[in-house]
C-alpha cells in the first residue's frame, strides 16, 4: 500500500516519540504543545515550497524541527539527505546527541534504521573502496542508510563533503557559522546537489547575529517573510506580536519623572486593541490561535503594498475583518498559511517559493513569564554592546544592528546645522583642538564639550603650509591662543590641544608641543589596533614621559578605534542632550562627508572575528581624525587634570539645555528660541493610572522581521 499522505505535524503527533537524554521530557511528540513549529512543519508539505528559512530565537523549535523533517522522510518520503553542520565535530556530535537518540526512541524509524555497534567514522579510503566497488556503506556516525535513502552529515568547511553525492533534501543548521571556502559560499555547494531533482527542498535554520552580516537574515528576507498572529484572550482582536509594542511593566519615577527603577517582574503584554494584560495562562491560551501569515511588501497593479502596513490601517480603521482583506487563509489538508493578496485585484501577490519564518521568545511556552524575563534582561543588557547582540539574537530572534558604526546619512547630518546666538553656544563647558598633520597643511578643528560629553564643532580649518616650516605653525599658534565669547560676553580659551605626530612631519611636531607643553598642548600618535582591540582612549597611568628635551620626548598613545566608537555612537543621537553632536550653519556637505569618510567592518583572523575601522574608498576622513583628536584632548584633560566636564559646566554657569535653532530659522525666532523660559509650574494632582493601556503604532512595527 502507498504511505498515507499526511502532513508533517500530523505525522510527528502519530509516530515521532522523545528520547530522555535528548531534553527534559520523554513521551509522545505534540506539536499543539509548541505551535511556533506548526507553520514551519506545515510548509515542508506545502505545494510550490522550494526552500524554508527559520530565523528564530534560542531553544524554541530550529533542532526539534530539522528531526522532525529528517524522521518524517526516512519513513514516509525516503530520499538521500544531506544534514550540514559547520564543522565535522559539530556534525558527529549532533549525530550522537539527537539524530541516534530519535532513532532509538521512535519505534517506525528503530525498524528502518539500524545503528553500526561501532559507530566509527571511516577514512576517506575507507569510503572510496566501497563507493569503487558497488558496496553499499554501513551506518556510521556520520551516515545513516534507510529504504530508498540515507541522510548524511557533514561538515561546512570542507567543499569535498558537499559536492560528493546527489541529494533531494539539504538541512543547513546554525548557518551564520559557516566558514567561506575556497569553492564558494557552503550552501551555494549544497543546493547545486539537488538540480537534478524536481522536487527538492533546502531548509535553512539559525538565530541571527549582526545586521547586514548575517545569513540567515539576509535569506530570511529573500523568502516571503511570514509572520506569526495570535488573538486577544480578552476580546479576539489579532495582532503580530513585537517586545517594543506590547510588552510593558511599571516604572518607579522620581520628582522630575525621570525613571530611577524598572519593575520588570510586573511585566506582562498588552492587547493593542481592548489594552488589557495577559496573564501567564492568557498568553499559553493565545499561543494556541498562532497562525502565520505572509508579509513581504510586494507591487502589483502599478503600486507597492506592504501587508503589514495595510492591516495596521485596516483594524485603527474598525473593519469587521482585517484579516479577510489582506490574507487569503489558503488552508489544505496538509498546509496552512495566509497568503497576501493584492487589494486591488484580489490575486496573490507574494510567490511562495521561499517559505521564511520568524519567531520570538514572546512565543515560547517552556518557560514560564517569559515577557518578564525578557524584559528584565533587556533592561540588564543596557550600556553593553555585547549583551545588547546577545539580547537581541537570543531572545527575539533578530539581527542586533550595532549603535557603533550604524551607517549615517549625509543629509540627515545636513539638516541638523544650527544657527547660535554667538561664537560659543551657552551649553559650552570646555574647549578643545584636535590637529591633524599632513604633508603640505594642518587640518584642525575647535570642539566645545558640555554635560555628558555633548559637543559643538565651533570651527574647522585648513592651514596650507609645509609643516616643516615655521609660519604655518605660527597660524595655528595663534588660532590656539585666541579667545571664544559666548553671547553673555564671557571668554574661552582652548584649554587642551592633540596634535598628530604620525607621518611625515614627526619631528616638527615634537617642537611645537615640546616648546607648549605647559599649555597643555600634546603630541600624540594612535595605538596600532589592527587585531580590533580597544585601547583607552587616552592612556592611563605614566604613559609617557614629560621632559623638555628633544631625546627624551615621547607622544601619548591614544586608542583610536575607541574613540571612534564613542563618535560613530554620538552620530546616532537624535535629540540634543548628552551625546549629542551639534553643527553650525556655515558647514557644507564635504565635511560631513569626511567626518563619516571611515566604517567599522568585521574582519577574521586566525579563527577569531574582530572589527575594525577603515577609510572608504576614494573619500578622505581629516574631519573625523581632527574629531578624533578633539576627543582625546578632552579626555587628556579628564586623565591627566581629573576635570569633571559636569562640575566645569557648573563652574562656567553652562545651560542644560540650549534651544536649538535650526537653519534657515529668522531672526526673530531665533532671538525668541534663546530668551530664558519662565520656570515650569507644577500640575495638578492627576487620577492615578489604569492597568489598562492602549499602544500605540511603533516604528519597530516594520522591523519585526528585519
Amino acid at each position: 500500500m502507498p504511505p498515507p499522505r499526511i502532513s508533517l505535524p500530523d505525522w510527528a503527533d502519530k509516530y515521532r516519540k522523545l528520547a530522555k537524554e535528548s531534553g527534559s521530557r520523554g513521551g509522545d511528540w505534540d506539536t499543539s504543545t509548541v505551535e511556533a513549529a506548526r507553520g514551519p512543519m506545515l510548509a515542508v508539505t506545502e505545494p510550490g515550497v522550494h526552500i524554508i528559512t527559520l530565523m528564530a530565537c534560542t531553544q524554541l523549535l530550529k533542532t526539534e524541527f530539522i528531526n522532525n523533517v529528517f524522521g518524517f522522510h526516512a519513513h514516509l518520503d525516503p530520499a538521500p539527505m544531506l544534514f550540514v553542520q559547520p564543522k565535522d565535530d559539530a556534525a558527529e556530535q549532533f549525530s550522537k546527541e539527537r539524530i541516534i537518540p530519535l532513532i532509538k526512541a521512535t519505534p517506525v524509524l528503530r525498524q528502518l534504521i539500524t545503528p553500526n555497534r561501532k559507530q566509527r567514522r571511516k577514512t576517506r579510503a575507507e569510503r572510496a573502496r566501497e563507493e569503487a566497488s558497488g558496496i553499499e556503506p554501513e551506518n556510521t556516525l556520520t551516515f545513516h542508510q534507510f529504504p530508498g535513502g540515507f541522510l548524511a552529515l557533514v561538515g561546512a568547511g570542507s567543499p569535498d563533503n558537499l559536492a560528493r553525492r546527489p541529494v533531494r533534501l539539504v538541512l543547513y543548521d546554525e548557518i551564520d557559522k559557516y566558514p567561506v571556502t575556497r569553492e564558494g559560499d557552503p550552501i551555494s555547494l549544497g543546493d547545486e546537489r539537488m538540480a537534478s531533482f524536481v522536487n527538492w527542498l533546502s531548509i535553512r535554520v539559525c538565530s541571527p547575529t549582526v545586521e547586514d552580516e548575517s545569513r540567515i537574515e539576509e535569506s530570511h528576507a529573500d523568502g516571503d517573510q511570514r509572520k506569526a498572529a495570535v488573538s486577544c484572550p480578552h476580546c479576539g482582536h489579532r495582532q503580530f506580536l513585537d517586545f517594543f509594542r506590547h510588552v510593558d511593566w511599571d516604572k518607579v519615577k522620581n520628582d522630575r519623572g525621570e525613571t530611577v527603577e524598572h519593575l520588570t517582574h510586573t511585566a506582562r503584554i498588552y492587547c493593542e486593541a481592548c489594552g488589557e494584560g495577559w496573564s501567564e495562562g492568557a498568553r499559553l491560551m493565545a499561543l494556541r490561535t498562532m497562525r502565520y501569515y505572509q508579509t513581504r511588501p510586494f507591487t502589483c497593479c502599478g503600486r507597492t503594498h506592504s501587508p503589514l502596513d495595510a492591516y495596521e490601517k485596516a483594524w485603527r480603521e474598525g473593519a469587521e475583518d482585517p484579516v479577510g482583506k489582506i490574507w487569503d487563509w489558503w488552508e489544505g489538508p496538509r498546509w496552512a498559511v495566509g497568503r497576501a493578496k493584492c487589494p486591488d485585484c484580489g490575486s496573490w501577490g507574494v510567490d511562495n517559493e521561499h517559505a521564511s519564518f520568524h519567531s520570538s521568545k514572546l512565543f515560547s511556552p517552556w518557560t514560564r513569564d517569559q515577557p518578564r524575563n525578557i524584559a528584565k534582561k533587556w533592561i540588564d543588557a543596557q550600556g553593553n554592546d555585547e549583551a545588547l547582540q546577545a539580547w537581541w539574537n537570543t531572545q527575539l530572534g533578530l539581527p542586533y544592528r550595532p549603535r557603533i558604526g550604524r551607517e549615517v546619512k549625509q543629509e540627515k547630518l545636513l539638516e541638523r546645522r544650527e544657527v547660535w546666538a554667538a561664537q560659543v553656544p551657552d551649553g559650552v563647558a570646555i574647549i578643545t583642538c584636535g590637529v591633524d598633520t599632513q604633508d603640505d597643511r594642518l587640518e584642525f578643528e575647535i570642539v566645545g564639550w558640555g554635560r555628558g560629553e555633548e559637543s559643538w564643532s565651533l570651527a574647522y580649518g585648513v592651514l596650507e603650509g609645509d609643516p616643516d616650516q615655521d609660519d604655518v605653525w605660527e597660524r595655528l599658534d595663534a588660532i590656539l591662543m585666541s579667545s571664544f565669547v559666548r553671547a553673555d560676553g564671557r571668554p574661552f580659551t582652548v584649554a587642551a590641544t592633540c596634535v598628530d605626530s604620525g607621518g611625515h612631519r614627526t619631528q616638527s611636531v615634537y617642537a611645537f608641543c615640546r616648546a607648549r607643553r605647559l599649555r597643555k598642548v600634546w603630541a600624540i600618535k594612535g595605538d596600532s589596533e589592527t587585531s580590533g582591540n580597544r585601547s583607552p582612549v587616552w592612556p592611563s597611568g605614566r604613559a609617557t614621559r614629560k621632559s623638555s628635551r628633544k631625546r627624551d620626548y615621547k607622544p601619548f598613545i591614544i586608542g583610536t578605534n575607541a574613540a571612534k566608537d564613542r563618535i560613530s555612537s554620538c552620530l546616532q543621537i537624535e535629540v540634543p542632550g548628552r551625546g549629542y553632536m551639534h553643527f553650525p550653519a556655515d558647514r557644507d556637505a564635504g565635511y560631513f562627508a569626511q567626518l563619516t569618510g571611515e566604517r567599522l567592518v568585521t574582519k577574521k583572523r586566525a579563527g577569531r572575528t574582530y572589527r575594525i575601522w577603515e577609510g572608504k574608498r576614494d573619500q578622505s576622513h581629516e574631519a573625523l581624525d581632527c574629531r578624533v583628536y578633539a576627543y582625546a584632548a578632552l579626555w587628556g584633560l579628564i586623565v591627566q587634570h581629573k576635570i569633571d566636564i559636569d562640575r566645569e559646566a557648573e563652574k562656567v554657569g553652562a545651560a542644560e539645555e540650549t534651544p536649538v535653532v535650526k537653519v534657515g530659522t529668522s531672526e526673530a525666532q531665533r532671538i525668541e528660541a534663546n530668551k530664558p523660559q519662565p520656570p515650569a509650574q507644577e500640575k495638578p494632582d492627576q487620577k492615578p493610572k489604569t492597568k489598562k493601556r492602549k499602544v500605540g503604532r511603533s516604528s519597530y512595527l516594520s522591523r519585526i522581521g528585519r
